[in-house]
């Protein structure tokens, strides 16, 4: 844990204070961090800010301290969206981890033609299980910015898309495809040449295991999607969305002439 994570739900009638009830926190704040009465750790507010977080009590079942507000942050740039098969539960939990260190704006899962809808039933789909694994990824990338999650169980990949863009507008359209084109080959395209690196709003779509049909494939491209690949190696999904996003935040690719 690289930040904490001070949780509305924690503050103390209002005030600046906040108490920790968290057995898995208080144990890693007490014992792997050796935090005692009077220590500070580095802290922030969901969507708000970075500051310190100074331990006033400390027992084995709560932490009581004052936050200390420091620094209002900014969002991280590029502004990255990503359209989400439904995959296997293990994989989506791993993806919202790597979302939440990240900083990914918003995530839209939904179903495809090769996807499974048993993979519904897990209980990773449940609002308090998708935040515990966007806040640990938070707390281990020291990002404050709690990425959206939404999940279309019911509209076909057409629609799903047509409902991202119908009030914002992406300067990138991306299919994640191995047989596509690298991220730096995009880049160097004339057109894409001087880009501002502040203002790029980015929209990846991924498919499932076992990828996206062709007639999905053909929608993607029609849309004006454009096939990028991370590696030449068949990667896991996570693997690869991990890959995407540790490229898209080279600052280098935007600033060439």
């Amino acid at each position: 844990m690289n930040l904490l994570i001070c949780k509305e739900e924690w503050r103390i009638a209002g005030s600046n204070r906040f108490r920790i009830v968290d057995p898995i926190k208080i144990k890693h704040i007490s014992e792997i961090l050796r935090k005692q009465i009077g220590d500070r750790l580095r802290a922030g507010i969901v969507d708000q800010s970075f500051g310190q977080f100074r331990i006033e009590e400390l027992s084995l079942k709560e932490i009581v301290g004052t936050y200390k507000p420091i620094l209002t942050p900014k969002r991280r740039i590029p502004e990255v969206h990503l359209l989400l098969a439904v995959n296997r539960p293990p994989t989506v939990r791993k993806i919202l981890e790597l979302a939440g260190t990240w900083g990914v704006c918003e995530i839209q899962f939904f179903l495809t033609k090769n996807s499974r809808r048993d993979y519904l039933t897990s209980p990773v789909w449940k609002s308090e299980e998708i935040e515990k694994e966007l806040l640990e990824g938070m707390e281990q990338g020291k990002n404050v910015f709690l990425p959206k999650v939404a999940l279309d169980s019911e509209n076909r990949p057409e629609t799903v898309f047509l409902e991202k863009t119908k009030d914002r507008k992406f300067r990138f359209l991306f299919l994640l495809d191995r047989k596509g084109k690298t991220i730096s080959r995009i880049f160097e395209e004339p057109y894409n040449r001087n880009l501002e690196y502040s203002e790029n709003r980015i929209l990846v779509a991924i498919g499932p295991e076992s990828g996206f049909v062709k007639k999905e494939i053909d929608f993607w491209k029609d849309s004006g999607f454009e096939s990028v690949t991370v590696s030449s190696r068949v990667l896991r999904t996570e693997t690869a969305v991990a890959f995407l996003l540790s490229r898209l935040e080279e600052e280098s690719l935007f600033l060439k002439s």
